[in-house]
């Protein structure tokens, strides 16, 4: 089976191998929500007349290639994966099938034919593809494994994870041991792909340096992400300081994302005379293995220092619980361009992050938020006090965070760049030809 119009030689064809199937899952789960970032970037790319998008990720279930929305979608089955107790045996054996899996992303390769490879994050095997092609190859970093890995237990120490971590999420490898030990091979095959990367695009301080040491011999190019479309459309509007402050986070179940200081921070603001709080957090919920986890090592029930865990929330949801927060806090101990701070920031609510990784590329310190050091309690606390006690400096800070969010995350000029990078790295292409 061909996809896409061969004989359309005006237009560039891109190949997209990615993490997710971005607005696929549309039609492979018959879900409204259009998914993340990745999927507004296909949605605004797929409406350029002179360009194809092909996008590969993979998937759970074998599926025929199939267009939809000027898409062409190519969803691959990993090997081994047609089963639960496959796909254990392989976490439980740490079983590598990355060349029977490249030879698939070859396969598919083969069939689209593209002008350009742009593959989606360095997490997964799909960069593996440079050693098998003379297509050019873009690699857009996400996060980057190998600092993630040195960082990983800044804030919950091995031991501990090891002590504290459930029986249930040890039998089902799913502990935070299990995690770093996965990352930690991961990041082996990361540094395969970037060794020989030539093309990267990036978007902070943090990721070029890190790329500079890790893909000596790459072009560095600048992309910015777009953000999903309700935080595009919508304004934090307060104006007033609550009587009771509302704190939210976005944030995931895993052990570098802060979580334990969340906890110890709220602990101390939950002593601090008159401070009536509440601090909500989207993606966590009380059977979340690293809540368990927290609440054995520090023996504070996350209830009893006023945090309140909404679980999983949709895109609309997410929007209307940060249009009523006061502040939003970033802890994270390490992080490239943390999506969640984008969209607090282009909605206007004031916000305070943790100074890691590339979040002083993305929020200013003293002019579009504040800036602490990741993993200190006392200061996260003392921050969110201050910014509580002084709407006029949070007006500013909203105002300010917001015209930098609306100027990094401009669509057209998103796309503008991307193509204008596509084009760029074809033509030195055939120029090194």
């Amino acid at each position: 089976m061909v996809c896409g119009t061969n004989n359309e030689k005006s237009k560039m064809k891109i190949l997209w191998f990615a993490n997710t199937p971005c607005s696929a899952s549309e039609k492979l789960t018959s879900s409204l929500n259009r998914g993340g970032w990745l999927s507004a970037l296909e949605y605004e790319l797929s409406k350029k007349e002179n360009l194809e998008l092909h996008v590969a990720f993979y998937y759970s279930e074998s599926t025929d290639p199939f267009l939809h929305n000027n898409v062409w979608f190519y969803p691959i089955v990993r090997k081994n994966s047609s089963s639960k107790i496959q796909r254990y045996k392989a976490r439980l054996f740490k079983q590598n099938y990355d060349i029977d899996e490249i030879q698939e992303l070859n396969r598919i390769l083969n069939q689209v034919n593209p002008d350009l490879i742009h593959v989606h994050g360095t997490e997964e095997n799909f960069g593996l593809i440079q050693y098998h092609t003379s297509i050019p190859v873009v690699i857009s970093i996400q996060g980057i494994l190998s600092p993630i890995v040195e960082k990983f237990f800044s804030g919950i120490p091995f031991y501990l994870t090891r002590k504290y971590n459930s029986l249930k999420s040890k039998i089902l490898l799913k502990s935070g041991k299990y995690d770093f030990q996965k990352l930690s091979k991961d990041s082996i095959r990361e540094r395969e792909i970037l060794r020989i990367c030539k093309n990267i695009i990036g978007r902070t301080d943090w990721d070029k340096r890190v790329t500079r040491i890790l893909a000596p011999n790459s072009n560095y190019f600048v992309g910015q992400e777009m953000l999903r479309p309700s935080f595009y459309e919508n304004t934090w509007q307060k104006k007033r300081v609550e009587k009771k402050i509302r704190i939210i986070t976005v944030m995931s179940n895993s052990v570098y994302k802060g979580f334990e200081c969340i906890v110890k921070t709220a602990n101390i603001l939950s002593k601090y005379p008159g401070f009536d709080f509440e601090w909500q957090v989207i993606g966590l919920n009380i059977k979340s293995e690293i809540v368990f986890l927290t609440q054995e090592w520090l023996k504070i029930n996350p209830e009893n220092v006023d945090i309140r865990l909404f679980g999983e929330k949709n895109e609309t949801e997410i929007v209307d619980l940060l249009l009523s927060a006061d502040i939003y806090c970033q802890v994270s101990h390490i992080e490239n361009s943390p999506n969640s701070l984008c969209e607090a920031m282009i909605l206007g609510l004031p916000a305070i992050a943790s100074f890691a990784g590339g979040t002083n590329s993305i929020l200013e310190n003293g002019k579009e938020g504040t800036l602490v050091q990741d993993g200190d309690p006392y200061s996260f606390a003392g921050a969110i006090q201050e910014l509580s006690e002084d709407f006029e400096k949070s007006s500013l800070y909203s105002k300010n965070a917001q015209k930098r969010a609306n100027k990094r995350h401009d669509k057209q000029r998103i796309i503008m760049d991307l193509i204008k990078t596509y084009h760029t790295i074809i033509n030195q292409s055939l120029y090194d030809a």
